[in-house]
């Protein structure tokens, strides 16, 4: 029996492929060019997600889709809000879940994880929630995002963690939720996925941000990454 809340993850979760543009997920070429992009996620980063999965009892089909999604496997540079590497993960999202961690999750840190995190960013020793990073903090963290990509992965994964923890309801973790909260942010989602919502309803919610209504699709839509994983 694990330590952590039960995942609740159905694919498809929506009878509705992603589309932009001239880009559809459905079409045979772009279903290609997506399986041969979780193939490589794999293959390149296995190692890493296997550590940190089993860890925070996350299954890699839900890692290497969050690694497709976010960068398309590739450790891309900070963007505008400073969200950088495999995972896109943001400074300050290191440093809330690293303090905030014991608000959502009853199970604490393992010392594994402590360590590690430790180790890749020295300052973490010294995090606490009443004093917010500097900005030499967060430029070490960044720093770490970018050239570190098991830190990235192991911290992409205990935010999954602590967000599928944070939406829990009759000890079922929703998956979808976590998708909508990991792309647009907890505080600003929080409120807007309260009750038992289905990810078509999220989908139509028109306060949820439209990229990140797209990005359920292309996770749980028909031939989105984790269908395709389970096809």
């Amino acid at each position: 029996m694990g330590k952590y809340t039960k995942i609740s993850i159905k694919v498809p979760d929506v009878n509705r492929s992603f589309v932009s543009n001239n880009y559809k997920y459905s079409n045979t070429n772009v279903i290609k060019e997506n399986n041969s992009l979780l193939d490589n996620i794999v293959k390149n980063y296995s190692k890493f997600m296997n550590t940190w999965g089993e860890e925070f009892e996350i299954d890699n089909s839900i890692i290497s889709g969050f690694i497709a999604t976010e960068s398309g496997g590739k450790n891309v540079p900070p963007n505008k809000f400073k969200a950088t590497g495999l995972m896109q993960v943001t400074p300050d999202a290191v440093w809330e879940t690293i303090v905030k961690w014991d608000n959502f999750v009853e199970v604490p840190l393992s010392d594994k994880s402590i360590k590690f995190f430790n180790k890749s960013i020295p300052s973490s020793k010294k995090f606490n929630s009443k004093t917010p990073p500097s900005s030499a903090v967060k430029n070490e963290i960044l720093g770490a995002l970018e050239n570190n990509s098991e830190f990235n992965i192991a911290i992409g994964t205990a935010i999954l963690r602590w967000l599928l923890e944070a939406f829990k309801e009759n000890n079922i973790a929703n998956i979808n939720k976590v998708m909508v909260s990991y792309n647009a942010g907890y505080y600003a989602m929080r409120n807007k996925v309260k009750g038992v919502i289905t990810t078509a309803e999220l989908i139509d919610k028109k306060n949820i941000p439209k990229e990140s209504r797209g990005y359920l699709l292309k996770m749980l839509g028909v031939n989105g990454f984790l269908d395709l994983w389970f096809k």
